[in-house]
């Protein structure tokens, strides 16, 4: 995570969504998909936002749920593995 010297960290968020919801997520972000898997199952999606408190798992999900919207909570996840938070 880079600092923006502010006291503030930015995040970055991967996160993936059921393709189907793919075009709705990167309207909502403001991102294109950077990598969707080997099936037309899956679309990933790197999401930023900053926060003053690093590894703040909890916000991170009540955010993008708050923001994706998704009725089916199933339908997207976050890569905990690939993400800087």
């Amino acid at each position: 995570m880079r600092s923006n010297g502010l006291g503030r960290w930015e995040q970055r968020i991967i996160v993936h969504v059921s393709k189907e919801h793919s075009d709705q997520v990167a309207a909502i972000l403001g991102v294109a998909s950077f990598k969707e898997s080997g099936s037309p199952v899956r679309a990933y999606f790197s999401w930023s936002r900053l926060t003053t408190r690093p590894g703040d798992d909890e916000d991170i999900v009540c955010d993008l749920s708050a923001l994706l919207g998704i009725e089916d909570q199933l339908s997207w996840k976050v890569n905990w593995n690939e993400s800087e938070y």
